[in-house]
């Protein structure tokens, strides 16, 4: 059996496959929209259509995809069980009925109708963290992924409630307070690094030993990752919620890099270490991500610097790069290696297990196509280094041309994903053992 894994609490394959399915929808409406951008995407990051795209990244592809990921890993891996699954599958339906609608009214900037999907999507994810919270508490032992769980879950609740906030100020009878630069950057970064960073670094911390039979090294880091991200980013909510002087920006940029660098030693040290010697999608996707992670940290340091690197007449450039670098290439990296190999699992143990022992029965690594997952990844790369170079140099076709690219590596995802459901047959002799079955 993989290290770490306690297949007795499985959530069914019917819970859990819908929210991978589900997720590629969000990339491809958020590559619709960046195909069809206008000149004016340059010139700041709060105008209805980046704001559309960074949710319908965020909210649809990102946290749609971390959703299955944790209500899978927190019972299987932490021995946690959920508080009920019949709430994952109506969080679902709040979650794909609202999201939609909140993108298009982000769009036309309808705040009436921001108000009321932004109160579903809300009830969503307030469905969704109490679930989860319940598994994180009632599991076996603590462990790195755990503890980061539990710190991101509540970035979220944070992040969520913030959100609601703003969309409350919207309203002409409730303006709480304005909406400035600051403020939008804060709830930003509060969701990015507090919510999403904290998310992937803690799977990564899980997932990269278990699928690379990583058993002679451990984290050298790991409990300083968490305590350093989650006060760094606790820190520049703050901070950044005050409208900061301009001298201040840099300082909050580098502290919230030391533990997302601390991080990227760690799954360095790890890959280094590694058993398992072919690289896999899941290793491939690691290898990238890390490489994105440093792009991105350059990138929001050279943000946070503005004049003279960003222009007076479109200072978003270095904002949008930046962004593009963290959620398509370091998160959107380490979602696309993961989803091949949770799903296929998922796939496996609901499907074949039964049938071990009995008849030939495909391996984990027959029930999707390596070579598919590849392409997908790479051109995900690439089609984010394509935005990244779009918009520092302020080129529209080549930010409409990436938008092109990461729509097609949405669909490309969703279909590669739907064909892992179909029946498979199995390529190699008969699996003797449940061990050599899930660590192919």
């Amino acid at each position: 059996m993989t290290p770490g894994i306690t297949t007795a609490r499985s959530p069914a394959l019917g819970m859990i496959a819908p929210f991978f399915l589900a997720a590629p929808l969000g990339l491809i409406l958020a590559g619709v929209l960046i195909a069809t951008a206008t000149s004016d995407s340059f010139v700041a990051v709060n105008l209805p259509r980046n704001v559309a795209i960074t949710h319908g990244l965020v909210i649809g592809w990102l946290t749609t995809s971390i959703m299955g990921a944790t209500y899978q890993l927190a019972p299987v891996v932490m021995g946690g069980n959920l508080w009920s699954q019949t709430l994952v599958r109506v969080q679902l339906v709040f979650h794909l009925v609202a999201f939609p609608v909140f993108v298009w009214s982000l769009l036309r900037w309808n705040v009436a109708w921001m108000g009321g999907a932004g109160a579903v999507l809300y009830l969503s994810l307030v469905l969704y963290a109490a679930n989860i919270a319940m598994a994180l508490k009632r599991g076996n032992a603590w462990s790195l992924a755990r503890g980061f769980l539990v710190v991101s879950t509540a970035f979220l609740a944070a992040t969520m409630t913030l959100g609601f906030a703003y969309l409350g100020t919207l309203q002409p009878e409730h303006v709480w307070f304005g909406i400035t630069l600051g403020r939008v950057s804060a709830h930003a970064h509060l969701g990015l690094i507090g919510w999403l960073a904290i998310t992937v670094m803690g799977v990564g911390y899980q997932l990269v030993p278990m699928f690379n039979v990583i058993n002679q090294a451990k984290p050298r880091f790991g409990w300083y990752v968490l305590a350093t991200t989650a006060v760094a980013t606790a820190l520049s909510v703050i901070v950044l919620f005050t409208d900061p002087a301009a001298v201040v920006r840099p300082i909050l940029a580098l502290l919230l890099a030391v533990g997302p660098g601390l991080w990227a030693l760690d799954q360095l040290m790890l890959m280094r270490h590694r058993t398992r010697r072919r690289v896999d999608i899941q290793g491939r996707a690691t290898w990238l991500s890390i490489g994105f992670l440093g792009l991105a940290i350059a990138l929001g340091f050279g943000a946070a610097l503005g004049t003279p690197l960003t222009t007076g007449d479109e200072p978003a450039r270095w904002l949008l790069a930046y962004a593009a670098a963290g959620l398509l290439g370091w998160f959107g990296s380490t979602l696309v290696g993961n989803s091949y190999k949770i799903l296929s699992f998922l796939v496996w143990y609901h499907r074949y297990l039964p049938l071990v022992g009995r008849q030939r029965v495909p391996v984990t690594t027959d029930i999707y196509s390596e070579r598919a997952a590849t392409a997908v990844l790479a051109v995900n790369g690439v089609g984010t280094l394509v935005l990244v170079t779009a918009c520092l140099g302020g080129s529209l076709d080549l930010l409409r041309a990436g938008g092109a690219i990461i729509a097609a590596v949405g669909l490309a995802h969703l279909v590669t994903m739907s064909a892992m459901l179909l029946p498979k047959k199995a390529r190699r002799p008969l699996a003797v053992s449940t061990s050599r079955v899930v660590t192919s």
